[in-house]
């Protein structure tokens, strides 16, 4: 039996727990809140990874028979007794092979760096990726971009190009690319994401109680502040 009376668990709730546990703990019980910032950043991602519908049978035949393909699919696997599905923002297949997991992250600032909960959750879709058989050690590529819906044109654009060339490159991991609009990081697999993968997964299990990670930075921003008794004051 999964907390909640949960059924599955999501890479981006595993994600969550690696900023701060509490917080995904919290927006579980009280109701997730939208703010204004996630809203532009999910209209963002939809404008940048919008594409063609197909059924299972025509994506395995598109990745087939084209030597690069960029999709948004579903991973869905199971871990032991726990269901863990997620949707990366795309995923790079190179005949017929993924080579790398794309994740795109808006911010108004903080474009110079990787956050752990950024990295956890590029890793874990390139270990579904693995587990899946679909590829094996895909790259992870975080791309962070300003939220700036005015940006989506040139994101489109160069996002795609950008990946390609750099994963066929031999480039020296891990990789910071600044461009006009973007930064890209690209870094390889980590297989210590399956001992991140345990602590997170052992919340769901009930085997420990949640813990806080609070921040005077985190904090100040937290939509659940006022009922915290973690918080922390900057």
């Amino acid at each position: 039996m999964l907390r909640f009376g949960r059924s599955y668990i999501t890479v981006s709730e595993i994600a969550q727990q690696f900023f701060c546990e509490y917080k995904l703990h919290m927006a579980i019980i009280e109701g997730k809140v939208e703010t204004p910032s996630m809203e532009v950043g999910i209209v963002i991602h939809d404008e940048v990874f919008k594409g063609k519908s197909v059924d299972a049978t025509e994506f395995l035949n598109i990745v087939r028979n084209n030597p690069v393909v960029i999709a948004t699919l579903p991973l869905v696997v199971g871990i032991g007794d726990v269901v863990i599905v997620g949707i990366p923002d795309a995923v790079l297949f190179i005949n017929g092979i993924a080579k790398a997991v794309i994740e795109l992250k808006t911010s108004n600032k903080w474009l110079d760096r990787v956050f752990e909960n950024e990295n956890v959750q590029a890793q874990l879709y390139a270990y579904l990726i693995n587990k899946l058989g679909l590829g094996r050690d895909p790259l992870i590529v975080i791309i962070k971009s300003k939220r700036d819906p005015g940006v989506v044109p040139s994101l489109r654009k160069s996002i795609y190009s950008a990946v390609v060339d750099y994963v066929n490159s031999a480039v020296e991991l891990p990789a910071k690319v600044r461009f006009r609009d973007f930064t890209m990081y690209i870094d390889g697999f980590d297989r210590s994401i399956e001992t991140r993968l345990r602590w997170a997964l052992d919340y769901w299990l009930m085997r420990r109680d949640v813990q806080a990670m609070p921040s005077p930075g985190k904090c100040s921003v937290c939509e659940y502040r006022g009922n915290c008794p973690f918080k922390a004051l900057g």
